[in-house]
């Protein structure tokens, strides 16, 4: 009896709970779509349903955005799986390898993770999840209850709370009673920097494998701590196409498995059913290929899961409704309904499979861990003295990224990266090893090949990202398979300094920019060598810094060396001596004080914001210096005699068609300011009458010898000799140049073909170029490939007492273009 009654009581109160849960629309008092709702309401709608589900939903904070908004994920299934939650996790990472133990589930659910609002302005993925949250625990809805027996869901409402909020504020601010349809009406043009981007304005959809970010870096700690075995990311697209969902377009990656390919043909086909029924236009099979390793469709594909992409009309000129090229009107209640059925078809199609997902999962893994995915089964780091900076970088990606790595012994057989030779190497003491055999198998092909094989040159991001590349590393492909997992470490820097005449840092990589900057900062007299020079046995590049006790008798220089040095993992050297024995002393005109410069960059209309955030976030959060930033209307405001370093990134630079103000800009030039032109703005500063550089011109004689018929169904191919997303290439430079100090071999990033011609007769100084045959890796055109040739890609130019330098390649290229941040803080610190 006391059994029945307990029954009893909690139907009674389950059905209490029931009736007290809102569907979005009664929440908020309104029909999803007709209005934006602000990210904060969208969290406290799906703290309410899971309070009123408890036994079917649970959420966690996993971080904060960088402007201290909270972000969440929450987990929905059966009462029965929400239960065992950390058993569903703990067994699911025993079957990639990344947990030891043998306690796997029997019947392990498939694990759905659903991403929303990566990009802040694509409003209608964020609005539609507090439809599917609701349905999936909708008691009403006994089909759906029946699926997450098998189904684990999880939910991440908001990827980029600061971006969505900007838009969202911003939006809600200039709507009135009704919306305006009209393109032209001001709720279609959204202001600069637009919501699509963090705070930093970083696009994270880049950003997954690099982790460049901290919403980035918090949201992949939680994702490898589950690695669920589906991955759906939803977008926006322009206003006039109609609706994306997969299978994905080539190429695609060669390690992306049968199953995977074939389970995403399987979604979309399901999709596809579905949006037939309501006679919804879509399309798939273009555009969104899965080749770049950064995206939230390919980085979970290549750590075992389904990864896709889902978009939909709409994007930051939507609104709430508008009108397309077609005068359909596209509203932001037709984008929520079409990204709900996704979602919810979504987790059908797996429900109805989720014995082969887990299946296919574990498959995938045996894969991983028996090296079958690899092609190198092994990637060889050379280690020297004036690399461990680098090598500690690339250590920290690897660990983001919960890949594993060792200390390289033995013999090793394959090709040198920079040779692209075969070669015979024998590890030694600190060379690292990245194996590849181990969970993270395809995520390591995909990173450290030489050159990533493509089926297909119509990619939608760049087609190059080697790791020794990107880092400027010695390196090996190999193989041979590593006979011993002995742990790697680079020893803890811990400086016991003594008083001394004073104290040398080897300039040698980005973390000895870091202490720089931090010294000048503490009021510190800092001094740079221009020439190499030995101390004690040890050799120190050109560049290094000096301390001079003698400079610095108002600071406990001792104790400031050590906090900043250890912190940055740098060796700091004592000096006993001014004198030094074949080479210049310490007192030579050749060693100079590094003056703490004033340095400012034009940041609003008219600049490319992602450029921008690139170099804001790297002076603020990794260098640490300050950095003003300027709207370009307010550049006559500039006081540019308290100016030393202007920094110009890709963007718009009209000022410098205004006569009066390109007299002012080019006067402080000639009076000692220093500008750092990237990319585009060399062009528009090429123009001016009072510098030197030009372009080199293009040749053209290929394209006259072709045809002038073409066929205009290959259009799109026809366009690609001459374009190139993103494709590495070897620079040869100028060592002793103060632009290039610290680097062994570097090698950059091209996105375009322009290159410079070569400065003559001591007009400037060619620092770093481009020969013939420098291509490393990537899809370039066959007519811009041979134009990528024999041109300037760095270079200094004197104007009067000033200095111009030109990095026609952005050397900050999403901030995981790592030996290029040594080059940038040589232009900003080490040039003169």
């Amino acid at each position: 009896m006391k059994k029945i009654l307990s029954i009893i009581l909690t139907v009674c109160i389950s059905t209490v709970a029931w009736a007290q849960l809102q569907s979005p629309e009664e929440f908020l008092g309104r029909q999803i779509g007709t209005k934006i709702t602000p990210h904060w309401k969208v969290l406290e709608y799906y703290k309410h349903v899971a309070t009123q589900a408890p036994e079917q939903v649970k959420f966690q904070q996993y971080g904060e955005s960088i402007e201290g908004r909270p972000m969440y994920v929450f987990f929905v299934s059966s009462a029965k799986n929400i239960a065992r939650l950390e058993d569903i996790r703990k067994s699911n990472l025993q079957i990639a390898g990344e947990l030891s133990g043998n306690t796997l589930l029997t019947d392990m659910p498939a694990v759905i993770w659903m991403s929303n609002n990566a990009h802040g302005n694509e409003t209608s993925s964020m609005e539609s999840s507090m439809k599917t949250l609701y349905q999936l625990v909708n008691p009403k809805n006994a089909s759906i209850q029946k699926q997450l027996e098998n189904s684990l869901v999880i939910i991440d409402p908001c990827l980029n709370p600061d971006g969505t909020e900007r838009y969202n504020n911003w939006q809600n601010g200039i709507l009135g009673v009704k919306y305006h349809p009209d393109l032209y009406a001001r709720e279609h043009n959204e202001p600069w920097p637009g919501g699509r981007v963090n705070h930093y304005y970083f696009d994270l959809n880049r950003d997954w494998a690099w982790q460049t970010q901290l919403e980035s870096q918090q949201r992949m700690k939680i994702y490898n701590a589950w690695l669920p075995h589906i991955h759906i990311d939803f977008h926006e697209m322009g206003i006039n196409a109609p609706y994306y969902f997969p299978p994905a377009a080539e190429p695609l990656h060669e390690v992306i498995t049968p199953w995977q390919r074939e389970f995403q043909t399987t979604i979309g086909k399901h999709n596809a059913k579905y949006f037939d029924q309501q006679g919804w236009l879509y399309f798939t099979k273009e555009r969104f290929d899965l080749f770049y390793p950064s995206y939230g469709d390919t980085y979970p594909m290549y750590s075992g899961a389904i990864g896709m992409t889902y978009e939909k009309a709409g994007n930051s000129s939507a609104g709430l409704g508008v009108y397309t090229d077609q005068k359909d009107t596209l509203t932001l209640v037709d984008r929520v309904i079409q990204h709900h059925a996704s979602g919810m078809n979504l987790v059908e199609v797996v429900s109805q499979n989720s014995q082969k997902v887990v299946e296919e999962f574990k498959k995938f893994y045996k894969q991983a861990n028996g090296g079958e995915l690899a092609t190198f089964q092994s990637y060889v780091v050379k280690y020297d003295v004036n690399s461990e900076g680098r090598i500690r970088s690339l250590l920290d990606l690897l660990d983001k990224n919960n890949i594993r790595y060792y200390a390289a012994e033995g013999v090793f057989k394959g090709i040198d990266f920079a040779t692209k030779k075969n070669t015979t190497y024998t590890a030694k003491e600190k060379d690292l090893v990245v194996p590849g055999n181990q969970p993270k198998a395809a995520l390591v092909r995909v990173l450290f090949e030489p050159e990533a094989k493509l089926v297909d040159s119509v990619t939608y991001d760049i087609t190059a990202w080697s790791m020794p590349y990107v880092y400027g590393l010695s390196a090996i492909a190999s193989q041979t398979k590593i006979s011993s997992v002995k742990a790697y470490s680079l020893e803890k820097i811990s400086n016991a300094l003594e008083d001394s005449f004073g104290y040398a840092i080897k300039w040698n990589g980005f973390n000895s920019a870091q202490v720089l900057t931090s010294l000048l900062q503490h009021k510190i007299t800092v001094k740079r060598s221009e020439y190499a020079f030995k101390l004690k046995g040890e050799d120190f590049p050109r560049g290094s810094l000096l301390v001079m006790s003698s400079n610095n008798k108002s600071v406990d220089v001792k104790k400031a060396l050590k906090i900043i040095a250890d912190e940055n993992a740098v060796k700091i050297y004592t000096i006993n001596s001014g004198i030094i024995d074949g080479a210049k002393d310490f007192g030579s005109s050749d060693v100079k004080t590094i003056k703490a410069p004033k340095v400012l960059m034009l940041a609003g209309e008219g600049q490319r914001s992602l450029n921008v955030g690139e170099v804001w976030h790297y002076f603020d959060q990794q260098l640490k210096y300050p950095i003003i930033l300027v709207n370009p209307k307010d550049i006559s405001r500039i006081k540019w005699t308290e100016i030393d370093v202007f920094i110009m990134p890709s963007g718009s630079y009209p000022f410098l068609n205004d006569k009066s103000q390109s007299d002012n800009f080019a006067n402080w030039v000639r009076a000692g300011g220093k500008v750092i032109a990237i990319e585009s703005a060399i062009a528009q500063l090429s123009i001016q009458s009072w510098v030197k550089i030009k372009p080199m011109k293009q040749d053209t004689t290929a394209k006259a010898k072709e045809s002038p018929l073409k066929v205009y169904g290959d259009r799109e191919r026809e366009s690609l000799k001459e374009y190139t997303a993103g494709a590495i290439y070897k620079v040869d430079f100028d060592a002793t140049h103060p632009l290039m100090y610290g680097n062994k071999e570097y090698y950059t990033l091209r996105q375009e073909g322009t290159l410079y011609q070569y400065f003559k007769d001591g007009a400037g100084w060619n620092v770093g170029y481009i020969k013939e045959n420098a291509l490393m890796s990537g899809f370039v055109g066959q007519h811009l490939s041979k134009q990528i040739k024999n041109g300037l890609v760095f270079g200094t130019e004197s104007v009067g007492a000033g200095t111009i330098v030109y990095l026609a390649d952005n050397v900050l290229f999403r901030n995981f273009w790592d030996s290029g941040k040594l080059v940038m803080a040589n232009a900003v610190f080490q040039v003169d």
